[in-house]
């Protein structure tokens, strides 16, 4: 029975554990008599969904040529037309979710996912996609653009060519984060412990990590070993590549500092994120107090906050990390992040 209301049919999509599972939902909208209600579910389970595809067609196929058809008016209208587009962009564990989550409450702007189309931004992990690189999916992209006022993204995305040329096409503002890479290896470890800790933890959460079974089990040395060998040069390829193309006038994008915003005077990183943006005084009164909630926000992993946490990090672990930004100094001063 397909559920009536919107979210709950989004739910129940969402959550299908099997292709079996979803492909029978489909079919079950596909045989619906009423075609607004058909209609309707059709695009909430594309959203909700890659995989929400009807064993069996109730019209003619869909050839190339329409497709490309459709795409290219999906473009134009992208292109052309003026909304809010902002991706924030960063490491993992550098305070990207608090912001995105800031400028969406307060600007009033959905938070979308431009990594698949999905109609909540996070449940590219319940479609088992966690390990699955931060690029551009096209179809999303679009999507996003044609959202009426605009969106915000919140991503651990790479820069390269191509991602700056969609940044220039499509008008995307991106926002990114910096935070001392120690810091955020030992907040990661913290995340690490919390979802692969227990003997209850899951397969996939060991799959979306990519790191050993009984996580809190094994030494401190260990454990940063190890979240090195998984995330160190996903740290490195972030700070170099949106340096490097930052440097190459490909892009030009608005840094903040985790330690000298997120956690400073949060009145000049909202005038200072609303000018960047063009918004205007009454965006820079609702910015403030979402910048100012700081832990209290809800569903925001914001853990403990606190700068200098990593300088328990020493010896090899610490000299590894230190050597490997090093092998980039001619492209900038990583001092910043290594201190």
């Amino acid at each position: 029975m397909i559920p009536e209301n919107p979210n709950a049919f989004i739910e129940l999509i969402a959550g299908a554990k099997d292709l079996a599972a979803i492909r029978k939902i489909a079919d079950e909208v596909m045989s619906m008599k009423d075609q607004h209600a058909q209609r309707k579910n059709l695009v909430f389970g594309n959203q909700a969904n890659p995989f929400f595809v009807p064993n069996a067609a109730a019209q003619a196929p869909l050839n190339a040529f329409q497709l490309q058809y459709v795409i290219s008016q999906a473009r134009i209208s992208a292109a052309n037309s003026s909304t809010a587009r902002i991706v924030v962009s960063a490491p993992m564990k550098s305070g990207s979710t608090f912001i995105s989550d800031a400028l969406g409450r307060a600007f009033n702007l959905p938070k979308v996912s431009l990594m698949m189309l999905l109609a909540r931004p996070y449940d590219y992990a319940i479609l088992g996609a966690a390990s699955h690189a931060h690029e551009i999916d096209e179809l999303a992209l679009l999507s996003a653009c044609l959202t009426p006022g605009g969106f915000v993204a919140h991503h651990h995305m790479l820069c390269s060519p191509f991602v700056a040329r969609q940044a220039e096409l499509y008008n995307l503002r991106f926002v990114l984060m910096k935070r001392n890479i120690f810091d955020c290896i030992i907040s990661l470890d913290d995340f690490c412990r919390k979802s692969l800790g227990s003997v209850g933890a899951t397969a996939a959460a060991y799959i979306q990590m990519q790191l050993p079974r009984l996580w809190s089990s094994m030494e401190f040395e260990d454990r940063v070993r190890h979240l090195l060998d998984r995330f160190l040069m996903s740290y490195v390829h972030y700070h170099v590549s949106w340096s490097l193309l930052e440097r190459a006038g490909l892009v030009r994008p608005m840094w903040i500092s985790y330690e000298d915003e997120v956690l400073g005077d949060k009145s000049l990183l909202a005038k200072r994120l609303c000018d960047w943006l063009g918004r205007d005084g009454r965006d820079l009164d609702a910015l403030l107090p979402m910048l100012n909630r700081g832990r209290d926000l809800e569903n925001v992993h914001f853990n403990k906050g606190i700068a200098g946490r990593g300088s328990v990090i020493q010896g090899a672990n610490r000299q590894r990390v230190i050597d490997t930004f090093g092998n980039f100094r001619d492209l900038a001063d990583w001092s910043e992040l290594l201190g």
